[in-house]
């Protein structure tokens, strides 16, 4: 099922998706492994690397534990960005969090923009979320003004393991009842 905003749709992945996020890995690998909890090795950017990955999360979101997207523009269908919606448990707590990632040829042009505020009416309408959290390095400005242009608040500080190695990262927070 496509979920369109003004120029982009997001849409769950589908196995036929691994080729197209297998270059989306590698045309962005650098700034993702500098943004992205899990050490990633060679084995990760191959193609069966990237089906065993949207097979693992086409099984959470069975469980109702990850929600991921491709975000592709509605005149091209061309893959511009992905974005995911995950629960984790902290402490005994359980709370949403979400991240993104754009291509490096789009960035600044709004398109995540569009997405995570269709992401955020996805997270409220149809799975009853009423909070969601984000976190982003301090130099990664594209990003903090993408969470504070949907609303988020900034929620102090929180260090971050990043390819093995603790940084820290502002934290986010929106409560979905102000979303439309």
């Amino acid at each position: 099922m496509k979920y369109e905003a003004q120029r982009i749709y997001i849409r769950a992945w589908t196995l036929e998706d691994a080729t197209l996020l297998q270059e989306f890995q590698l045309g962005n690998r650098e700034e993702i492994e500098r943004t992205s909890a899990g050490r990633r090795d060679e084995a990760f950017y191959t193609l069966d690397g990237q089906i065993r990955l949207i097979e693992k999360w086409l099984e959470l979101r069975k469980e109702g534990k990850r929600h991921s997207f491709g975000i592709f523009l509605k005149d091209t269908d061309e893959l511009v960005g992905e974005i995911s919606l995950f629960r984790i448990e902290l402490n005994g707590a359980a709370k949403w969090v979400i991240g993104y990632a754009t291509d490096r040829q789009h960035h600044g042009k709004g398109y995540m923009s569009e997405a995570l505020k269709r992401v955020l009416q996805y997270a409220k309408h149809e799975m009853n979320i009423t909070q969601v959290e984000a976190g982003a390095v301090p130099d990664n400005a594209g990003s903090i003004r993408v969470l504070l242009k949907a609303g988020f608040r900034e929620n102090g500080t929180h260090d971050v393991p990043i390819q093995g190695v603790l940084k820290k990262h502002t934290m986010f927070t929106i409560s979905l009842t102000d979303v439309e």
